[in-house]
């Protein structure tokens, strides 16, 4: 059981990609050379290169840590340009604004007053964060957001300083609770991230504890994906599968009708693995994730990655019109070879394409 059944229309469920499915259609008849290509659903925005922690697994260390060089010169996008972008994204029909890393994007102060402001024009707002900045400019921006994740990864200190490599966890535990008692009335869903691994599983039911204590809305624990081959020591991961179930369905019986647990596997094989189940990539116009260089890549896994870099979006971001939806786009889009991708981000939306819309596998003529 991955979330209960009263809590089956989450997030995280990721047959909320069939409420896609007209976008599906124009995606597939974009690819075949009829029609223009709709604008993204979702911005997903790294407004700053840059993190307070060491995370051993973090799936953006490549360019963070390793060749920091990939990145250029420009490491913090200007506040007005992220204003403008907004400004042309509401614009342009995008209904979401994620903003993550890349790095900690509460390191950077532009982005603290940028929820409202997407709100402000019509969009809905997300915040990923590692919750080790926390005042209340913050609090008042992730209040505005219609979700915020913290990655957390530990419920106890020592862990946690093994496994994100620095000693803050007390301040994290800290900003959370601040975080709590300044959202008033706001419906934000603040929930307590995880990811399992080798020096947590055994406290996965002590994270979920944890998180409900600290009067948050949910949990959500998945497995790490370790196998990205530009993830220092990456291998596949011989965990306890059985036992880190059991943890799971502990965590399961904490929920309530406020705190709400989510432990979500699909996107990996049962021995946690990576798997890919479809054999074209074609959901990644669901989203257009801009970075701190001020370029647009393909998707939100290959991130800083030359060879799916898209175009530019800076410092005019009408410079996205220019090719999105181009020949280009389409080519690189049939380039990518799954078999050379890590865990797919959209994996299941690549699925839903093939099998609901392509071959009508649900048969949609008969409701």
């Amino acid at each position: 059981m991955e979330w209960s059944n009263a809590s089956r229309y989450n997030s995280f469920n990721s047959m909320k990609g069939l409420t896609y499915y007209e976008h599906y259609r124009k995606i597939l008849a974009w690819m075949d050379g009829k029609g223009g290509l709709p604008p993204p659903i979702e911005c997903n925005l790294d407004p700053y290169v840059g993190c307070n922690l060491s995370c051993y697994f973090c799936i953006t260390q490549r360019y963070l840590r390793t060749t920091p060089e990939e990145v250029g010169p420009m490491r913090m996008l200007p506040d007005e340009y992220m204003y403008r972008l907004v400004d042309f994204l509401a614009a342009w029909g995008v209904k979401g604004l994620c903003i993550s890393g890349g790095g900690e994007p509460t390191l950077h102060s532009g982005t603290w007053g940028l929820p409202q402001y997407a709100v402000s024009k019509g969009m809905e707002a997300s915040f990923v964060t590692n919750a080790t900045k926390m005042n209340q400019l913050i609090a008042e921006g992730l209040r505005a957001c219609q979700w915020v994740s913290l990655s957390v990864d530990a419920a106890y200190r020592h862990t946690y300083q093994l496994v994100k490599g620095a000693d803050m966890f007390d301040r994290v535990v800290a900003n959370i609770k601040y975080l709590v008692s300044q959202k008033g009335n706001s419906q934000t869903f603040l929930i307590f991230k995880m990811v399992v691994l080798p020096e947590n599983y055994q406290q996965i039911h002590d994270a979920c504890k944890l998180a409900k204590g600290l009067g948050l809305s949910g949990f959500h624990v998945r497995p790490v994906d370790f196998e990205r081959d530009d993830i220092v020591g990456h291998r596949r991961l011989d965990l306890p599968i059985d036992f880190i179930k059991e943890q799971f369905a502990r965590c399961h019986e904490e929920e309530t009708d406020d705190f709400k647990v989510f432990t979500v596997t699909h996107k990996f094989d049962p021995q946690f693995h990576t798997i890919h189940e479809f054999s074209r990539c074609l959901s990644t116009p669901l989203l257009i994730p801009i970075l701190t260089d001020g370029n647009v890549y393909l998707c939100v896994d290959k991130k800083m990655e030359a060879a799916h870099r898209l175009g530019s979006a800076y410092p005019d971001p009408e410079q996205i019109l220019t090719w999105w939806g181009s020949d280009r786009h389409r080519e690189l889009i049939k380039s990518v070879d799954i078999t050379r991708c890590s865990r797919c981000t959209f994996s299941q939306y690549n699925i839903q394409v093939e099998k609901a819309v392509v071959e009508d596998r649900m048969m949609l003529a008969f409701p």
